[in-house]
């Protein structure tokens, strides 16, 4: 219990804190630091909220609805890692199986890592590669199906292994173009 509302607690401070002032604006009794013209200077970047901010809400947001997000955030990087090197067998072994996924217009039953790594060109497209090694775990979208990179082409969601689901394997659930 204390884990799930420990997150959601520092969710809310964080909402209710006032916003931290720009490290560039100018303080009224300051003298002017620079004769340029105003014209002449670059004009600053808005604040972006930080990479981390993002990933700490993604992380409260799995804990809250799918369990711990070590084991999400692990697949999603081993997952971009094994694509990106195009290590077919370390993709295979992030699947759950048995899974379908359409081939050239057709169901296909995917039973296994060796039907997987014979099939790869087809299932993992450069498309859906692209959604994989392009996405942000910031920017991961969470609910109660699990975990969906880009627009759907890819879901990872824990499967129970036992009745009370205290050991659950996080794998990849689904591989679908266009999501």
């Amino acid at each position: 219990m204390k884990t799930t509302l420990l997150p959601m607690l520092l969710l809310a401070l964080s909402a209710c804190a006032p916003e931290a002032p720009q490290a560039d604006a100018p303080v009224a009794s300051a003298p002017a630091a620079s004769t340029t013209p105003v014209a002449s200077m670059p004009a600053s970047e808005p604040a972006a909220p930080q990479a981390s901010d993002k990933d700490a809400e993604v992380d409260a947001r799995i804990d809250q609805v799918l369990g711990d997000h070590a084991a999400y955030r692990s697949v999603l990087e081993r997952l971009q890692v094994a694509v990106k090197a195009d290590d077919r067998p370390a993709v295979a072994a992030l699947m759950r199986y048995p899974f379908e996924v359409r081939l050239a217009d057709r169901k296909r039953r995917i039973d296994n890592a060796q039907d997987f790594v014979a099939q790869y060109e087809q299932i993992l497209t450069p498309a859906i590669a692209q959604v994989i090694t392009a996405q942000r775990y910031g920017a991961l979208q969470v609910n109660q199906n699990g975990v969906m990179l880009g627009s759907g082409q890819v879901w990872i969601n824990g499967v129970c292994n036992d009745a009370a689901c205290k050991d659950v394997d996080v794998k990849v659930v689904a591989l679908q173009q266009g999501g």
